[in-house]
């Protein structure tokens, strides 16, 4: 195995393992946040519906808080990893 196609499936791993445990956390956040704001059915719905829900808490808070916030930050962060993640598998030299 080539030092390249390690280190390539190495980064991509690590990359991609922290991005599933991010998006967990960023899930349940965003389910706080949801019943925070709107309530039971707020909260139910964001649950239901991770990745829309996600999108529009995120443009909500960037809104309301600016992007610099954790919440933000923290789903831009994700996005970073999951780029790199997938850049780093593309790269990797096959067999």
């Amino acid at each position: 195995m080539s030092v390249g196609r390690i280190a390539g499936t190495g980064i991509a791993g690590i990359a991609l393992l922290v991005a599933v445990i991010l998006a967990l956390v960023i899930h349940v956040w965003t389910i706080v946040i949801a019943f925070s704001e709107t309530g039971l059915f707020g909260g139910a719905l964001t649950l239901v519906f991770p990745i829309f829900s996600e999108v529009y808490w995120f443009i909500r808070v960037w809104h309301a808080l600016g992007i610099d916030t954790m919440y933000c930050v923290a789903i831009l962060a994700y996005l970073g990893l999951w780029i790199v993640g997938s850049i780093a598998f593309a790269l990797t030299p096959s067999k």
